[in-house]
């Protein structure tokens, strides 16, 4: 895959060529940044967990950012004329982009994870026989609030008068956000050692910051005129993507109107047919425009893979179900063909992470040289760098310290720890590269960190306080790779990079946003929480995050995970296949196949949200190379933008238009 990321994209950026150093990162950017990043923290609570009309982000291209984005390069066209000190540099908007992207994984998953997380437990256990004895205990005092009201009114709502007890809050709030901030800065260092090896050596395409370097266009003072909006091949693609959007909306508001899903479910019809056919019965065709131009972005044998290794996916396990083999069959002991492809598939996702650490080895030892005296080559010029090697790798350091110390107070071993920490940077490292190298929206491990742990280890050897914090680590700073700061770092990395941006200031300009946004984007669900109800909330993710975190423990409990041999053996075989595709990719230019289809072939998003999207990019594509060549390919990129815009635009028109024209009656139809 290394290999085969490098040759996609080995011509000179566009971007670059010829174009002097811009600003550097400047305070007023950053204020901005934090500023929008806080307000969409507030926002986000209601528009997605109450009125379930927009939400700030998801995946690896959040829309949030991008129609914020696309809202100041707008205004600057007014500011610039009515006074040019008011209008913001092309340093200015890429850099308050990279500040709304990395803020979107603390917005979408971090907060809402870590409230829902901190406040379940109490409330269930008066539901649950026998959790005051058994799930209780294991919890740690420092993440608990009290007792009594504190969690009864989170879960049912405050009643008049009352005021939130935000004191209770304190203490756990506090104790989580030391966590995530030790992660973004763990995160920030990684970054520092791939970029070089990914962005300079490897040029990998970075697809997804394609989005962001056409709307700013190539003047020093961004505008719509100057962007890409100002193509004509760009509408060709905005307006049937803001059509269909639309009508997906006026359907869903207007039930009078005739209906327009963009979702379809074959797999129903499906499994009617019984065995070996009904496995394929989750199958799902959601067409999602954005996600169709992001993939006519990036090289066509992506593309192919994504989808022809589902179909594979789905052929593999209609043979082993003719066999009598199904995915939902015996575990312990007994070979289950989905876990089979699933633990494959980390083994893809090892391969992938070792050869990325292993390429940036020369970064990590100049690092350490220099860090103990020893004389060594400086760092090469590099103005957007955002931290020299000599600081990159003592701060990994730190940061994973300070978690080790977080995990041992709360009672976990440290072997277990460093275990989980390295399955997890092993995914998004491997997450990571899925997105950078071939733009994939929603790059996901088929299986999560502790799924990991406990299917080839066990539980017995950890001990329940160990299971414990492994479930809360697991599923708060673990859960979402696909919204991982890593994968928003790198893409910022690479914006940087092609910007000609400064990059001196960057670690502490994102860790002050992170702090920013952390607490007012948990003030903000526990007040909403308080206010409405979280019970009245949509389920996901304060309600539904927490229920399988403490019933997965509870289980563990009672009947402990048993390690299974026969995976082992899968994620080798898994390794192996990984490097043999990426090998072949890398060798021979007739070869068709990309490693990134097989390591997201089982994934569930693959299934629900991108391979309807990858075959009918790889038709799009295919079809107009075919009939007029790559020069007509390249003459319709600014089009496949337009898709994107199109979709995220209207997308947030619409969500606007239903909130505040139509009030309740727009929430009750989404609802």
């Amino acid at each position: 895959m290394t290999s085969s990321g490098a040759r996609i994209d080995r011509g000179a950026s566009p971007h670059t060529a010829g174009r002097r150093w811009s600003q550097g990162i400047s305070p007023r950017a950053v204020l901005v940044g934090t500023a929008l990043a806080m307000t969409a923290a507030v926002v986000t609570p209601y528009t997605y967990y109450l009125s379930r009309t927009w939400n700030f982000g998801w995946g690896t291209l959040p829309n949030g950012p991008v129609v914020i984005a696309f809202v100041l390069v707008a205004l600057n066209g007014l500011f610039l004329r009515w006074r040019a000190s008011l209008g913001f540099t092309r340093a200015d908007v890429l850099t308050i982009y990279i500040i709304l992207t990395v803020s979107a994984a603390l917005i979408t998953v971090l907060i809402p994870y870590t409230v829902g997380l901190t406040a379940y437990p109490l409330y269930q256990a008066r539901r649950e026989i026998g959790w005051d004895q058994s799930v209780l205990p294991h919890i740690p005092l420092w993440l608990q609030p009290s007792s009594g009201d504190t969690i009864t009114w989170f879960w049912a709502g405050m009643p008049g008068g009352a005021a939130i007890p935000w004191r209770d809050w304190a203490r756990p709030t506090a104790s989580w956000g030391v966590l995530i901030l030790a992660l973004f800065g763990s995160l920030l260092c990684l970054g520092a050692m791939l970029r070089k090896d990914w962005i300079e050596r490897q040029r990998l395409a970075f697809p997804l910051t394609e989005i962001p370097m056409a709307l700013v266009g190539q003047g020093e003072r961004p505008t719509t005129s100057g962007s890409v909006f100002g193509s004509r091949a760009f509408w060709l693609g905005f307006v049937p993507a803001a059509g269909v959007i639309l009508l997906s909306w006026l359907s869903r508001l207007y039930p009078a109107l005739p209906g327009f899903t963009l979702e379809h479910y074959p797999g129903q019809m499906i499994r009617n047919y019984g065995l070996p056919w009904s496995v394929l019965g989750d199958m799902k065709v959601r067409i999602l425009p954005a996600v169709i131009g992001v993939m006519c972005l990036i090289p066509g044998e992506v593309a192919f893979s994504v989808w022809v290794f589902y179909a594979l996916f789905n052929v593999y396990l209609v043979v082993c179900a003719s066999f009598g083999l199904v995915p939902w069959g015996t575990r312990a002991g007994g070979f289950n063909p989905q876990s089979f492809f699933d633990y494959a598939e980390i083994g893809g996702f090892v391969a992938i992470s070792l050869v990325a650490l292993y390429r940036c080895r020369g970064f990590v030892a100049l690092g350490l040289r220099r860090l103990i005296g020893r004389r060594g080559e400086a760092d090469p010029p590099d103005l957007s760098a955002p931290m020299a090697s000599v600081l990159a790798v003592p701060g990994f350091v730190l940061a994973n310290a300070v978690m080790l110390l977080w995990a041992l107070r709360a009672g976990m071993s440290w072997w277990s720890f460093a275990l989980q920490m390295s399955i997890l940077y092993v995914v998004l490292i491997g997450v990571a590269r899925l997105a950078s190298a071939a733009g994939i929206v929603e790059p996901m491990p088929p299986v999560f960190p502790r799924a990991v742990m406990m299917r080839l280890l066990g539980a017995r050897p950890l001990g329940p306080s160990s299971l414990m914090v492994s479930g809360l680590l697991n599923l708060s700073i673990m859960r979402e790779p696909q919204n991982s700061p890593l994968n928003y770092l790198m893409n910022g990395f690479k914006l940087l990079h092609e910007g000609r941006v400064r990059g001196r200031g960057f670690p502490w300009a994102i860790l002050v946003s992170v702090v920013c946004v952390g607490l007012v984007g948990s003030a903000a669900v526990i007040f909403f929480s308080y206010r409405h109800g979280a019970v009245s909330m949509i389920c996901w993710p304060i309600t539904a995050i927490p229920t399988c975190a403490f019933r997965t423990f509870a289980n563990s409990l009672r009947s402990p995970e048993e390690p299974e041999t026969w995976l082992r053996a899968a994620v080798v075989i898994g390794a192996g296949f990984t490097l043999l595709l990426t090998w072949l990719s890398a060798n021979f230019i007739w070869w068709p196949l990309s490693p990134i289809g097989f390591i997201m072939a089982s994934v569930w998003h693959t299934n629900h949200t991108i391979w309807a999207n990858a075959f009918i990019a790889w038709l799009l594509t295919t079809l107009i190379r075919r009939f007029g060549g790559f020069r007509l390919y390249r003459a319709l990129r600014p089009a496949f933008l337009g898709i994107v815009f199109g979709h995220y635009l209207t997308d947030a028109a619409m969500a606007l238009f239903a909130a505040l024209v139509l009030g309740s009656r727009g929430v009750t139809a989404l609802q």
